[in-house]
């Protein structure tokens, strides 16, 4: 089965911030790896792999009627495994969002 590189950036996040302890919208962007059929499954089951993840999902905090988002930012078939990163995921990278427009 082919091997794919996903970039996804998270946004609207509502997460408690680890300086202030202020519930703050989050974006993130995390480096996924996943065997798939094609690029759309890929981009499927890294989105997935994210929402089934335990400290990612517990972190949550958004009120019903403002979900989350995550976004496939790009798509790579690999021929092989990296050897120089983690595996399924390389880290996640935090930032504050303040794209209010974005969420609606």
């Amino acid at each position: 089965m082919p091997k794919f590189r996903v970039l996804i950036r998270g946004a609207n996040f509502h997460m408690r911030d680890v300086d202030s302890q202020c519930i703050e919208p989050m974006g993130f962007y995390v480096t996924v790896f996943v065997e798939a059929a094609s690029p759309e499954a890929a981009e499927y089951a890294s989105v997935d792999l994210l929402r089934a993840t335990p400290k990612l999902r517990e972190a949550v905090l958004n009120p019903p009627g403002d979900p989350p988002q995550m976004f496939p930012e790009e798509i790579e078939e690999l021929a092989e495994w990296p050897t120089d990163c983690a595996l399924p995921m390389s880290g996640f990278g935090f930032y504050i969002d303040t794209d209010e427009d974005e969420h609606k």
